[in-house]
């Protein structure tokens, strides 16, 4: 099992809030926030317990790369994040994990998890097993219930739907910040810079879930400033592109970003990748779309 600490807590127990934590979203806040308000009743230290290697069910992608998952955990208040390979548990009876892994090498006091928390072989346990189990070890244990937003449960399935449908208002919603790429800016055809409006371009990760192909409001962040931007997510079909990318055209920035990283924050969707007739009418839908982002606030 790896751990990575802020400081040592060589004799120390933990608050340990358990879950996959794809996403690090409104319903992964609520759990890491009990912990730490348990954390600060007791005295333990605030931590989570996720796991390396694990990939979503279904052939999903990922929301968040595992380095940001690992940045949100540390701005949450959380001290101390222990992941463990997820073949090397998969098949622990829930007694085996809660003993083993929970109490024995977690130290848990309290475990915090959802309401629809699964663990052990099979996913034969749930929240009322792990409750029952913490109990006999005596640990102490918290149930979250369910976050909703507009009467819609926050999970990570519901985030890579909305992602899917272009829909980036809902899902920064249900993250609790803007969905947000940060990417390295590469070298692209400049075929924008003959139609007037230069771009930077990067490469939309393989895995990472995929977002809706179209043009979208963003904000482009550099050098800690946000610039008002009009994103391309897509193949770029009048041009041939191929591949995906992100393409953005920044807003009054004029600024040499080649290798630089840059994180794009996606705002509003503002209409559906399509093919154009001829690079002229390519022109004027980018001077459209350049017009209506000006007015979104």
């Amino acid at each position: 099992m790896t751990v990575t600490e802020n400081e040592t807590y060589e004799n120390s127990r933990f608050i340990v809030a358990v879950g996959n934590f794809d996403g690090v979203h409104e319903g992964h806040a609520a759990l890491i926030k009990t912990a730490c308000a348990v954390s600060a009743r007791t005295g333990a230290v605030p931590a989570v317990f996720t796991f390396d290697g694990y990939a979503p069910k279904g052939g999903a992608k990922h929301i968040i790369p595992a380095e940001e998952r690992g940045r949100l955990f540390r701005v949450s208040g959380i001290s101390a994040v222990f992941s463990h390979p997820f073949d090397s548990v998969r098949d622990m009876t829930p007694a085996e994990f809660c003993r083993d892994v929970l109490c024995g090498q977690c130290r848990a006091a309290y475990v915090v998890c959802g309401y629809d928390f699964r663990f052990g072989k099979g996913a034969s346990g749930d929240a009322a097993e792990l409750t029952a189990q913490m109990r006999r070890l005596g640990c102490g244990t918290v149930i979250h219930d369910e976050v909703k937003i507009d009467g819609v449960t926050v999970s990570s399935t519901a985030i890579r739907r909305l992602l899917a449908d272009g829909d980036t208002v809902t899902a920064s919603r249900m993250l609790g910040r803007p969905f947000s790429l940060s990417l390295p800016v590469i070298h692209g055809s400049h075929i924008g810079t003959g139609l007037g409006f230069p771009t930077i371009n990067q490469d939309y990760p393989d895995d990472i879930t995929p977002l809706r192909f179209g043009v979208y409001a963003t904000d482009v962040i550099i050098d800690g400033v946000p610039y008002r931007a009009v994103t391309n997510v897509g193949v770029k079909p009048t041009v041939g592109g191929g591949r995906v990318t992100v393409e953005s055209h920044v807003l009054d920035c004029d600024m040499d970003l080649y290798g630089k990283n840059v994180m794009t924050q996606f705002k509003e969707f503002i209409r559906p990748e399509r093919r154009f007739g001829s690079l002229e009418e390519l022109k004027a839908a980018i001077t459209a779309d350049t017009e209506k982002v000006r007015e979104i606030k």
